[in-house]
């Protein structure tokens, strides 16, 4: 009998320490609630082509850099609601501080794939952030997640915050003693307070809020947004690079996407005027990584922005950040397609300044040739059938310069 009673107390025992992990709550952000990024007392500073949905400010301190920076909300700096959500940002980051710490020892290298569960976990120093965290809410809505860094937070390049099974944003706090740094082209999730300074590196993405008692915020060509679901998808990357014969390589990847329709890429020039390059049909629904890519073949000279929208089925639709890339002004210029079967076509912007036009094999022999004559202009559609397959270097001269590109012949 005395064994049966014992068995039971520890049992009860063991699920009041069960419960007692989760008893803790979200804290209430009040007037700070709407804001995506803010400091009681700090500069704030952006540069480069940052978007943020949600309100932005600082207490006390300076704010440059919108524009070039994109504010889907409000602006406060030094107001009485600045001042307000100073004192309440205060009082959340004290809320969390005295949360109870779950049973659950961490390291302080957190990532690499690791999955967690709600809970209230402690790291007792400086902490870092590389590859993947998954935070699994367990198929309920109202999962929690706080983590108490006791030190600065840093994330590696090309990291991310995975919410699955219910995990939601609004319910994933980071409470940091110490700066926080975001890395280059990572994603972020959840809302972090920090008693430091708030870093977005070039190109990282925060969905949820970085909020500061004290410290400076520097962002630099990011995307934050605050409000849960804003997104048909998860974006885990948006990147953006030169690719052969001055073309732009688009590649953006997303490791969940719910009734998700398509993704639009949009080019401008000057971040007002957009015009639609592409659009691609999106997975719908998945659940897995999903690889996307495109290539722009005509950028224009100069500054080239690109974003996507990427629009649900009921039309609704976010902008991702914005990406940029320069080329040299001269002439723009592509051969297509490649590789080639029997027919390649030369495309300009200025077909009247191309003076010639060769093709070229590995030796450097040349296998075909035109050149521009007072009377005749050069022919785009380009009869390549009898060449053998293998690997040719088309040569176009341009009063502007010379441009090269590969192309592969096939039978």
């Amino acid at each position: 009998m005395t064994r049966t009673y014992t068995h039971i107390i520890r049992i009860m025992i063991l699920a009041g320490t069960f419960h007692a992990s989760f008893a803790q709550t979200a804290p209430n952000l009040r007037t700070a609630s709407p804001f995506s990024l803010f400091t009681a007392v700090g500069e704030f500073k952006n540069v480069g082509t940052t978007v943020v949905t949600g309100n932005i400010g600082t207490g006390a301190g300076s704010f440059t850099g919108f524009p070039p920076g994109v504010v889907v909300g409000q602006v406060h700096v030094a107001d009485p609601v600045a001042v307000q959500a100073a004192t309440d940002v205060k009082a959340a980051y004290d809320d969390l501080l005295g949360s109870t710490c779950g049973n659950t020892v961490l390291g302080t290298a957190l990532g690499n794939g690791q999955l967690l569960t709600p809970d209230v976990y402690c790291l007792g120093a400086a902490s870092t952030l590389t590859g993947n965290l998954i935070l699994d809410g367990l198929g309920n809505a109202n999962s929690l997640f706080i983590f108490k860094i006791n030190g600065a937070f840093a994330t590696a390049a090309l990291s991310s915050v995975l919410l699955i099974n219910g995990a939601t944003l609004d319910h994933v706090y980071w409470q940091i003693n110490g700066q926080f740094d975001v890395g280059e082209n990572s994603v972020f999730r959840g809302t972090a307070i920090t008693n430091g300074a708030i870093n977005l590196l070039e190109s990282a993405s925060l969905f949820g809020r970085a909020l500061s008692v004290e410290g400076a915020i520097n962002l630099k060509s990011n995307i934050v947004v605050n409000t849960p679901g804003a997104l048909p998808v998860t974006l885990t990357k948006f990147m953006l690079k030169k690719g052969e014969g001055r073309t732009a390589l688009i590649a953006w990847a997303t490791t969940e996407e719910a009734n998700s329709g398509r993704f639009e890429i949009e080019r401008s020039s000057d971040g007002r005027a957009w015009k639609l390059v592409a659009s691609l049909n999106a997975k719908g629904e998945s659940n897995v990584l999903s690889e996307y890519a495109y290539t722009d073949l005509l950028p224009n000279a100069g500054i080239n922005l690109y974003r996507l929208k990427m629009t649900d089925r009921d039309d609704s639709f976010a902008y991702s950040a914005i990406r940029s890339i320069e080329f040299a002004t001269g002439l723009r210029a592509v051969l297509y397609p490649n590789p080639v079967l029997n027919q390649l076509t030369l495309e300009a912007d200025n077909t009247d300044g191309i003076d010639r036009f060769e093709l070229m094999d590995m030796n450097g022999k040349i296998v075909y040739e035109q050149v521009r004559t007072p009377v005749s202009k050069l022919h785009t559609n380009i009869d390549v059938s009898f060449l053998s397959s293998g690997l040719y270097v088309g040569r176009i001269t341009s009063r502007a310069g010379t441009y090269y590109q590969k192309i592969l012949k096939i039978k």
